[in-house]
């Protein structure tokens, strides 16, 4: 056996220890961002980047609404555990980082007419930071909607509650007076549960625990229960807060907002939780009135 032939056994050994430890190694800690971006109706279509991360919740809010049957949840199986697509928001929770080489591309299509159609997405993983809230802008027919954005950066009841502009005055007003099943996080009342015609805003506060890990708001889940709801999907929520995390002993407002599902069956009730960005610490109502 010639030298050159025993050798390279030896080095393919090492260079596939090596690529193993690589692919293993994962960062301690990414860095949770909040962006905005803006699409311009003038401008040429664009893939954006989305950092996405294992085990972390990224939530995607659109300020119009958008088809959810225009996600391609196929292209995603592969990379995430929870994809949830609403009338103006997108959830993913990942279940691997994204390998090198294999980014996924995401395009989502707006409702109705207008400009830009749609906005695509190449969902990426990188070491230093993951996208925990992006918010969509979609500036149509030249109109600023950034600048009106920057200016009301809330919007819907629950924005309006959140901010104090919407009182009990002229709204239904209920409360829900069960102690939630607190984990991790603690609930102070009152509870206050907004109800117009066609929305539901759940207005509470958190207290961070002393001693705890900053809280960073994931998305509120609202589930069906009922002799005949088995058929209503779950769905997945953005958190309004304004402050981007609790600190510990640090005390917030958080407001979750969602539309009323028509023609219920009777006797529905839902379950509705409040959790943070990994889905582990909050709390959980077992009886909510729809």
């Amino acid at each position: 056996m010639s030298l050159s032939t025993s050798v390279i056994p030896l080095v393919l050994t090492i260079l596939l220890g090596t690529t193993a430890v690589a692919q293993s190694r994962t960062p301690m800690s990414r860095e949770r961002k909040a962006r905005q971006l803006t699409l311009r109706a003038e401008e040429p279509p664009v893939l954006h980047p989305l950092h996405v991360a294992v085990h972390e919740v990224t939530t995607v809010t659109f300020d119009a609404p958008i088809v959810p049957e225009s996600v391609d949840r196929s292209v995603l199986a592969p990379f995430f555990s929870r994809v949830a697509v609403h009338e103006d928001v997108l959830v993913l929770k990942a279940s691997v980082d994204i390998p090198v080489g294999k980014a996924p591309v995401l395009t989502v299509r707006f409702a109705g007419s207008g400009a830009p159609a749609q906005v695509g997405f190449v969902l990426t993983t990188v070491e230093t930071e993951v996208d925990s809230q992006v918010e969509v802008l979609r500036q149509d027919s030249g109109r600023e909607l950034a600048d009106l954005r920057a200016r009301c950066a809330l919007s819907g009841l629950g924005g309006a509650v959140l901010t104090g502009a919407v009182t009990q005055k002229g709204i239904a007003v209920d409360y829900i007076r069960e102690s939630p099943v607190s984990r991790g996080i603690v609930a102070e009342g009152p509870h206050v549960l907004y109800r117009t015609a066609s929305t539901r805003a759940l207005s509470t506060s958190l207290r961070n625990p002393m001693g705890a890990a900053p809280w960073l708001p994931g998305f509120a889940r609202v589930t069906a229960r009922g002799p005949e709801a088995g058929g209503i999907a779950v769905r997945e929520l953005p958190l309004l807060m304004q402050v981007r995390q609790l600190e510990p002993g640090e005390l917030a407002t958080v407001v979750v907002e969602w539309n009323v599902i028509p023609d219920l069956p009777p006797g529905t009730h839902f379950i509705l939780e409040i959790l943070d960005v990994k889905g582990e610490r909050g709390i959980r109502w077992e009886q909510v009135a729809p």
